[in-house]
Parts: structure tokens; sequence; C-alpha cells
């Protein structure tokens, strides 16, 4: 009996030891193992009402916390400890750092890519590389200025062989002759002249256009055999597309039509050599609205001045003379027959 008793009591002492060890680990929270991220049972009234304010919404895992990041829970890393929580916006911010560096990565590779572009010529083995930019072709520039030559009329007024000097008076300074105009030789000195209307320097540019006037004025009919030599000067004023001297080389031609008579038709043959310059600059008038433009007295608008070239041309030139004017300017129209 005795044994029995021992027995019992050794049974109540392991159920008593049983029960104490449930209470105690009933009062204690659990333990939790490294590696694995549970809710502490204190922050269930937080998890309800995060997940009804919709600030909370994760669920927890063996592998770590799902859903958002946002939510104001704790959870224990893999070492135990207490992860911190995440404030609202984190998530936000780190989207836009992330695409902000990201924009900064992709606006760097332009600038590195339109900084390694280079410019080459068309039509050869560089424009077929990569980032290699073909260069647009260049300007004509049609109605640009031509540098002009030193012309042979300076060369000799500088060394001496021109008849002429600059005299001042009361109304300015006028050309003077040191000899007689009738005793020159016009084969040689009016295409001389002629040559020096290229000039725009003082006083080459007056000593040249005062001397053609003259010469024209006191010629006669010395003229006439003289105008094929003058062609050749009259074209190379012309090409040099300079609005001071087609001014000036235009009036001088009209001058020259009018000076005798049949100087008019001589000049038609050689209308493929003048005319072509003219053509360019035809309609090249000034636009200037409501305002005044004095070019107009002075004679000096290019448009206007080459529509009465061409009439003087047309009227002085014969009845070839329209056909010809209309070959080269097919814009013009004539002011005889209309």
């Amino acid at each position: 009996m005795t044994s029995q008793h021992r027995k019992d009591d050794i049974v109540d002492m392991t159920s008593l030891e049983d029960l104490t060890r449930r209470a105690r680990s009933a009062s204690q929270p659990p333990r939790h193992k490294p590696g694995i991220n549970t809710f502490n049972n204190n922050n269930n009234n937080n998890n309800k009402n995060n997940l009804r304010n919709g600030s909370g919404r994760g669920q927890m895992s063996m592998g770590g916390v799902k859903g958002n990041a946002v939510g104001r829970t704790r959870a224990l890393s893999e070492d135990g400890k207490r992860v911190p929580r995440l404030r609202q916006g984190t998530s936000r911010s780190l989207g836009s750092s992330s695409s902000s560096s990201s924009a900064a990565s992709s606006s760097s590779s332009r600038s590195s890519a339109s900084c390694s572009r280079r410019t080459v010529a068309g039509f050869s083995t560089s424009s077929r590389m990569p980032n290699a930019v073909v260069a647009g072709p260049p300007r004509l520039g049609l109605f640009r200025p031509r540098p002009s030559p030193p012309t042979t009329f300076r060369r000799m007024y500088e060394r001496g062989d021109i008849p002429v000097a600059l005299h001042h008076d009361h109304r300015g300074h006028v050309l003077a002759w040191k000899m007689d105009i009738e005793k020159l030789d016009y084969h040689h000195y009016l295409p001389l002249f002629f040559d020096g209307l290229r000039e725009t320097r003082h006083p080459y540019d007056f000593f040249s256009r005062a001397g053609v006037r003259a010469l024209l004025a006191k010629g006669g009919d010395r003229i006439l055999p003289v105008i094929p030599q003058l062609i050749l000067p009259i074209k190379s004023a012309l090409n040099t597309r300079d609005p001071r001297v087609l001014c000036t080389t235009l009036k001088v031609l009209q001058e020259l039509v009018t000076s005798a008579p049949r100087v008019g038709e001589a000049l038609v043959p050689y209308y493929r050599q003048i005319l072509p310059t003219l053509n360019l600059f035809q309609h090249r008038n000034v636009n200037s609205g409501d305002e005044i433009d004095y070019s107009q007295q002075r004679q000096e608008n290019i448009g206007d001045l080459i529509q009465e070239t061409l009439e003087v041309l047309e009227r002085h030139g014969g009845r070839d003379a329209y056909i010809n004017i209309k070959y080269m300017l097919p814009t013009y129209q004539s002011c005889v027959m209309n």
C-alpha cells in the first residue's frame, strides 16, 4: 500500500507541475523563434483600427511582412529586434527619388549622346557612322556683294597716266581735265573710265563717274565704234552685285544708250552678257509699307532702276530689242507694244 500511495503522489506532483507551467506560460508572452515574424498580441486592437482606417493592410507570414509598408505595426527581424515603423509618405518619397534618379540618368545619357555627335560633310563615308550629323548645304549668297580686284583705272591714276584732277570750289569738288576732251583717244580712255565704275573708294569712284559722264556728253560719233570694248567693263561692274555699283552702272548705261544714235541697236547683240544680273535683281524692291522711301527720289531703288533701264533699251534698241530682252528676262512686259 505504501508503494501505491507513493506512485499516486508522484502523479499528483507531475500534474501540479504541468498546471503551474501552463499558468506561467499563459501569463507570460510567447517567446519568438529567430527567423519568424508575427504580430504582437498586445497590438491586436491597433491592427483592427488600422484595418478599419485603411492604413495597415499587411499580413504576416514566414517570409516577412506582406502588404503596404505604411502600416504602423511593429514586426521583429531575424535577430529578434524590433523593426522601426515607417511613416506615411515614405514609399512615395522613395518612388519619387527613384524616378528622379532615372530621369537624371536619362538626361545624362542624352547629353552624352548629344556631345558625342559630330557634324560631317554630306555624301562621305563619315556620314554613315553612328552619331554623325550631316551638315546642310551652304548658302549660295546670290545677292551678296562680291569683292572686286584692283582696277586698271586706279593703277593708271596712281601712276599719273589719266589727265584728271580734283578741283575744289564753293560748290564742292569738281572734275578738272588737264587737257581738252576733244583731243582724247576714246578707244583708250572711255573703256578705262568704264573700268573704274567698280570703284567704291574716294576719289577713284568720283573720277570714274564724272569722267564717263563728261566723255559721253561730248563724244558724239566717236562713241559707237568703242561699244564692243565697253561690254567687258559693264559686265564686270554688274557682276560685283554691290548695290552702289549696280545703281551707278545702270544710270551710266542709260546715258550711254541716249548719248549717240544707233548705240542702242549696237548693244542688242550683247544683251546675253549684260542682262543676266538684271534678271536676279529685277524684283528686288524695298517694301517700305507706309514709310517714305527717299531712294526713289535719288534713283537708288534697284528694282525700279532696272525697269527704267530695260524700257530705255527697248525704245532705242530697234525691233529686235524686245525679243532679246524677253529671252533673258521672261517676266518683262513691253512698254512699246502695250
